[in-house]
């Protein structure tokens, strides 16, 4: 997943991104990978969960407690970290806060949020009030207009969006629509690679895998019923969680080390492993602990 700054502001540049963006009337549904999406993931899954405490998180322990500073009381709904860990931030009903490790820290006055991702130049993003509003001079300005989200996520020159019809779309930082796909249906879980290059779709057992950009189709494949996908260390490298098979069928891997653009595959080590998502920019893994994001043991 995620100052997720200031009112909503309009212009000529937000009427032209608009025209742009609803030409095809393309529903924007946008949750980062990391909040409530992974915690509805992580509550029903057989894998396990291990919960840490967001105050002594060893990377994010900082952020966290300035966040818990921010928020006071709020409920928190979702969070995002940056590529490289830099900043966080987490969105209540009506509050997002954002703090960064050189001190910098704001509370802003969002209502309706419901997503946030940070992208690859470490802005923030947010969707709130049916907008997608971009982090500019201190603000949380609207760069088009969106439906309630199901995944934010940001690339390297921008966002993904995902939302329940299984629509995807990447949004430049001014707005403008770099590329769209269509996955076969609904309930698809989105992740981004190392470096903002790959996204990674997660539907119906299979992995579907974009140029993260322009959403050029990269590979779309079932190498085993996939449940959960970790992006390695290589730009091109998934480690993917395998179910059970079919009960005619032969016993399949725990676990696969998957090449997403040759379709090469090994078996791995069968051991308890954390769901969790990589950062783009740094070799990090991080997951849902009380609502704020925590460090996860690598894959």
């Amino acid at each position: 997943m995620s100052g997720r700054e200031g009112h909503l502001l309009t212009g000529r540049k937000s009427a032209r991104v608009a025209r742009n963006m609803s030409a095809r009337a393309w529903p924007l549904t946008l949750v980062i990978a990391s909040g409530l999406g992974l915690l509805l993931y992580v509550a029903t899954t057989s894998l396990p969960y291990l919960i840490a405490s967001p105050a002594g998180d060893a990377h994010l322990g900082a952020l966290n407690d300035c966040l818990a500073r921010q928020l006071g009381g709020a409920t928190r709904l979702g969070w995002a970290v940056a590529p490289d860990a830099s900043r966080a931030a987490v969105f209540a009903p009506h509050v997002v806060a954002v703090c960064g490790t050189d001190g910098s820290h704001s509370r802003l006055e969002i209502p309706g949020t419901t997503a946030l991702t940070f992208d690859g130049e470490r802005r923030l993003w947010a969707a709130a009030g049916g907008h997608l509003l971009r982090e500019r001079r201190g603000a949380l300005q609207p760069v088009g207009d969106i439906a309630p989200p199901e995944w934010l996520l940001g690339h390297a020159g921008g966002v993904i969006a995902l939302d329940a019809t299984g629509q995807l779309i990447s949004v430049a930082p001014d707005g403008k629509v770099l590329g769209q796909a269509q996955v076969p249906g609904p309930g698809g879980r989105l992740s981004i690679g190392p470096g903002g290059a790959l996204a990674a779709v997660e539907w119906g057992g299979g992995v579907l895998v974009y140029d993260a950009r322009t959403l050029e189709l990269v590979r779309a494949e079932a190498p085993c019923a996939v449940e959960f996908l970790w992006w390695l260390d290589a730009a091109d490298q998934v480690l993917l969680a395998c179910g059970g098979p079919a009960p005619q069928d032969a016993p399949g891997p725990a676990a696969l080390r998957f090449d997403v653009r040759t379709g090469a595959r090994e078996e791995m080590p069968t051991r308890t492993r954390t769901p969790a998502r990589r950062l783009s920019g740094r070799a990090l893994y991080v997951q849902g602990c009380d609502g704020f994001p925590c460090t996860a043991s690598p894959p």
